[in-house]
């Protein structure tokens, strides 16, 4: 009986993985192509039992632990390991294998969602707690995803020997920006019923709290 439960277990597990091949893209189109349609539809998800939630997309939490897998791969396959886990400087003394800097890229980025939505919350005068802060979070990783894709390959593509690659680099750093400020700033006109110039002052200024709470735990962990 026990090896049939495992049985059973692990073909439920075997499925889900193999579906993320299916769901993980059409949900990065989606977040890019459509991103307020998912920010919007989050909370009515939500409100539904759980096997039934998300059935056409991949959950945002688990979208953005894939995107930091995929991201990590990128990076070990083009310019090798990180130097995180080479040189151990910092409070990068911790991170000693792949999987450690994968949880800890995890739990970095994943402040980007909590630190918008926290934003978001505030500036529009809602209450702050777990269930209100659970459907933010889960629109905002839609959003943020795709963002820590673009800088985590940009991050990859500046250390490369050749100079040539700061370009493209640099090039993804703007973009993810870019993209960052004009969506938040559209979700935020639209969630707060306030005008754009409103909308696009709150997108700037959450996006320099994730910039500085990124930026502090570069500091932390890279021994600057």
């Amino acid at each position: 009986m026990p090896f049939l439960i495992f049985l059973k277990s692990f073909e439920v597990l075997l499925y889900e993985v193999m579906s993320w091949l299916v769901f993980y893209p059409r949900t990065m189109w989606r977040s890019i192509r459509h991103p307020l349609r998912l920010m919007e539809r989050t909370e009515d998800e939500l409100k539904l039992a759980p096997a039934e939630q998300f059935r056409d997309v991949v959950s945002p939490p688990i979208f953005l632990l894939l995107t930091v897998v995929a991201a990590n791969g990128i990076e070990v396959a083009v310019v090798g390991n990180n130097r995180l886990i080479d040189e151990g400087i910092g409070l990068a003394t911790m991170i000693n294998d792949n999987t450690s800097l994968i949880l800890f890229r995890l739990v970095a980025f994943a402040t980007l969602p909590v630190i918008s939505g926290v934003f978001a919350l505030a500036a529009m005068r809602r209450p702050v707690d777990r269930e209100t802060l659970q459907p933010v979070f889960y629109g905002q990783c839609f959003v943020t995803t795709p963002v820590v894709l673009l800088f985590s390959i940009g991050a990859t593509l500046t250390r490369l020997p050749q100079a040539a690659a700061n370009l493209p680099a640099g090039v993804l750093f703007v973009a993810a920006s870019l993209f960052f400020i004009a969506v938040e700033a559209a979700w935020f006109a639209w969630e707060s019923n306030r005008s754009k110039a409103v909308g696009i002052a709150w997108a700037i200024a959450a996006f320099a709290m994730c910039l500085l709470a990124l930026g502090t735990i570069i500091v932390l962990f890279a021994g600057f």
